[in-house]
């Protein structure tokens, strides 16, 4: 799927930090990055499940892309495995003082 820089823009006003992930025969999506009010919600969601909480993520931050990437395993697995990538945090350091 092609998505037009236009499209892009707008969707970085909306959501700030947005990613493309593109499966190797050329599927793809728009996810935007989740706040902790969505990860608290798939967390919820999902109990235990690591499966439940990551279709609970890609429904929760997909914008646009190729429906098959949310509906077919194989696909779902393939974009599964770069999910950690569209979590931002801004790390630091703890002492002990």
């Amino acid at each position: 799927m092609e998505f037009t820089k236009e499209e892009i823009t707008n969707y970085k006003k909306q959501y700030g930090s947005i990613f493309m992930y593109t499966s190797k025969d050329g599927k793809s999506c728009i996810l935007r990055s989740p706040d902790l009010l969505i990860l608290d919600a798939c967390r919820t969601l999902s109990g235990s499940s690591s499966i439940r909480f990551d279709i609970a993520l890609v429904d929760n931050c997909w914008l646009d892309g190729d429906s098959e990437l949310k509906t077919v395993d194989k696909y779902r697995m393939g974009l599964f495995d770069w999910l950690g990538g569209i979590i931002q945090k801004i790390d630091g350091e703890l002492k002990e003082l």
